[in-house]
């Protein structure tokens, strides 16, 4: 069981690195001729990766140690415990790279973490409430709310300020601007 818990350590945080250098700009926003893209920071994601292979390291030379009489824990025990935190971060981390909000002129399709693409009209939002705690960007995240849908909420790590800037609905906007911090 040791083995595959090795595996893991030592695989999904090398994937992770490797999805990073090759798939990632390095920003955030992305224009396109026809609608813009928002993503979750690379910044975020790059260090989900980093923290991966630190970790996940740290539990391989551990495990060796271990194995080599350095310590009295057992391998089996330290590396399952360090390949934990690389397996429940790399899930986080894979539900963050696929987070996307696509603005087109009249409407927003938001690929959400879990499920399927949610396409929101503008015309048809009745109002935007401001929900959870304040992220790193110093905003809260946005619950948006259609008429006859399910709420849709936008994180507060995206760029939040843009996204309501080109959806141009002040008034639908509960509370309206929150001062950052």
């Amino acid at each position: 069981m040791a083995d595959l818990f090795s595996v893991a350590a030592a695989v999904l945080p090398v994937l992770a690195c490797l999805v990073e250098w090759a798939g990632s700009v390095g920003i955030s926003e992305r224009h396109h001729s026809h609608h813009d893209t928002y993503v979750i920071s690379s910044a975020l994601s790059r260090s989900f990766a980093f923290a991966m292979l630190l970790m996940g390291a740290i539990g391989l030379m551990l495990g060796w140690l271990c194995d080599m009489g350095g310590f009295d824990s057992s391998a089996d025990v330290v590396v399952p415990f360090f390949s934990a935190f690389v397996i429940v971060l790399f899930v986080l981390w894979a539900l963050m790279r696929r987070y996307r909000v696509s603005l087109y002129d009249d409407f927003m399709d938001v690929r959400p973490y879990l499920g399927s693409v949610r396409t929101i009209r503008y015309d048809k939002i009745e109002r935007m409430e401001w929900r959870g705690v304040r992220c790193g960007t110093g905003f809260r995240s946005l619950e948006i709310i259609s008429a006859g849908e399910r709420p849709v909420r936008l994180p507060g790590v995206l760029d939040l300020e843009h996204i309501l800037v080109h959806i141009d609905r002040d008034d639908a906007l509960v509370g309206g601007m929150p001062q950052r911090r």
